[in-house]
């Protein structure tokens, strides 16, 4: 008789482990959809690092069932999943509400870069991509972008002179993969400061050249999984994007931006850190590219509705799958925001195709106008391009939002 018992965090299940006697031992851990739930519920409770997260993990008592310990924790996990479906948990999530006289964990701010970004007199145009434009321009597949900051700035400062001369209100550091776990990959981790600095000193050059135009420092996720998927832990990812953001605060970025992150907790550790480390404001998107979800099984409507709750201002989406895709996500955003929370989208110049030996992207000027206008009809406070779009998209996206 094979014995077996639950992981769960609250009312959250997390685990099946069955044994036969001391070593004949099977562990099942649930899908991630289930983590992340977790992870949510404990950032909705405030408990999240905290001895109430630690105090909330519960095991069942062992049970019997007939079946080997593989077959009885495979069966087991598969009648939670049924059991749990994603509207039960969603159903669960919103019974916890966080303390609303708080106004979440972020240290409060009215800063004039949010009140311009969320302006009521229509959006503010972002910029395009900043990779494929350098590609273009000769960086190599699998080359450090960062790298031209310091190489080939006059290559990083065209691309950013591009944007704003076709009407872009901001520009995006080419700082994305600025961080040391990012670096690392390229030998790079000790020009840290050097490279993202040199990012941010070459848009506020433009910036200020241009006048009204603001400096968005980007941020991308680390490449690592956060535990328990993986064995960086949020702290260590918090400090990885401190030593980040504040070489980008000292030189001259007017915010943060946190974008293509599909963890929460990931996420969380950015957040933490451009408030800890900086006094600067934060923006922060999530990919949605996978059926409506990020890769870790976020919502839209989780992400705006969590990221709020932390006391994050603006939020949004960037990259994915095209106009079509970030049209459905940020109308979820739109639908499910609380009060004074800006919204940013940032969509991919269409979908990526191979012609000959280069990589391009399906999505005309004409297309990114009626994406503009789409969003503009929505109510998204700053619209953007990502992957594939150029200053040609961004000047039709111009004359759609005059």
């Amino acid at each position: 008789m094979t014995e077996y018992q639950i992981t769960y965090w609250r009312e959250f299940p997390s685990m099946v482990v069955a044994r036969e006697g001391r070593r004949n031992r099977h562990k099942v851990q649930l899908p991630t959809r289930f983590q992340v739930a977790i992870d949510e519920a404990a950032m909705r409770a405030g408990a999240t690092g905290t001895d109430e997260y630690l105090d909330g993990w519960l095991r069942t008592d062992w049970q019997e069932q007939e079946g080997d310990p593989e077959e009885v924790a495979q069966t087991v996990a598969a009648q939670l999943e049924a059991d749990y479906p994603p509207q039960r948990i969603r159903k669960l999530l919103s019974s916890i509400t966080p303390d609303s006289s708080s106004g979440g964990w972020l240290t409060p701010r009215s800063h004039p870069v949010i009140e311009r970004l969320g302006r009521h007199d229509g959006p503010l145009l972002g910029d395009g991509a900043m990779a494929t434009m350098l590609q273009e321009a000769g960086l190599t597949g699998g080359a450090a972008p960062e790298l031209w900051n310091v190489e080939n700035p006059d290559a990083v400062e065209a691309v950013y002179r591009g944007y704003v001369e076709a009407g872009s209100h901001i520009i995006t550091t080419n700082t994305f993969g600025g961080t040391t776990a990012r670096l690392k990959m390229h030998d790079l981790e000790d020009r840290l400061a050097e490279l993202n600095a040199a990012g941010v000193q070459l848009a506020r050059k433009v910036a200020d050249e241009a006048g009204g135009v603001l400096v968005g420092a980007s941020v991308g996720p680390t490449g690592e999984l956060l535990d328990p998927l993986g064995v960086m832990t949020l702290d260590e990812a918090a400090a990885l994007f401190a030593e980040q953001v504040a070489v980008m605060a000292d030189a001259g970025a007017d915010f943060i931006l946190t974008e293509t992150m599909s963890d929460l907790q990931e996420v969380e550790a950015a957040v933490r850190a451009v408030d800890q480390a900086t006094d600067l404001p934060v923006v922060s998107m999530l990919t949605f590219d996978t059926n409506l979800h990020t890769m870790m099984g976020v919502s839209p409507k989780q992400a705006v509705e969590t990221l709020a709750s932390w006391g994050v201002q603006v939020i949004g989406a960037n990259c994915g799958n095209g106009p079509d895709e970030i049209q459905t996500v940020m109308s979820e955003m739109v639908a499910h925001r609380p009060p004074g929370i800006v919204l940013y989208a940032q969509s991919n110049a269409g979908l990526p195709v191979l012609q000959g030996d280069d990589v391009i992207y399906d999505g005309t000027p004409e297309v990114m106008a009626e994406y503009a206008r789409q969003m503009q009809a929505l109510g998204v406070d700053v619209i953007a391009g990502c992957c594939g779009t150029t200053p040609t998209h961004l000047r039709a996206m111009r004359e759609a939002l005059e």
